[in-house]
């Protein structure tokens, strides 16, 4: 488009709206080409309490203290101490997998 070489103030009306139409749609053909995915909002029940973890594990609120002890991650925000359901299920397949890998060993 020979507008892309004159100074903007030498523009009519109709070549500037066409410039900027043309403009627009560029950015927005580049913009969905490299289109950043939104991060996932949490869920609302990955966070748990220590009495919905032992009812999610099938275990006794004892055993989840002593996953704590053990290295579960887990927040305290006061006296309230959460767990993310996604750190706990990969904790808990880690200790599933160290439990095998000793079982190898002792074969």
């Amino acid at each position: 488009m020979y507008a892309d070489h004159k100074p903007l103030f030498t523009l009519t009306v109709g070549e500037y709206t066409a410039l900027t139409r043309t403009l627009v749609e560029r950015v927005l053909s580049e913009n969905k080409q490299n289109e950043i995915k939104p991060v996932a909002e949490p869920e609302k029940g990955e966070h748990l309490n220590i009495k919905q973890l032992a009812e999610f594990l099938s275990c006794s609120k004892m055993s989840v203290h002593n996953y704590k002890k053990m290295g579960m991650p887990f927040y305290r925000i006061g006296r309230k101490i959460l767990f993310k359901k996604t750190e706990v299920l990969h904790f808990m397949k880690m200790l599933k997998d160290k439990a095998q890998s000793r079982k190898r060993k002792e074969h």
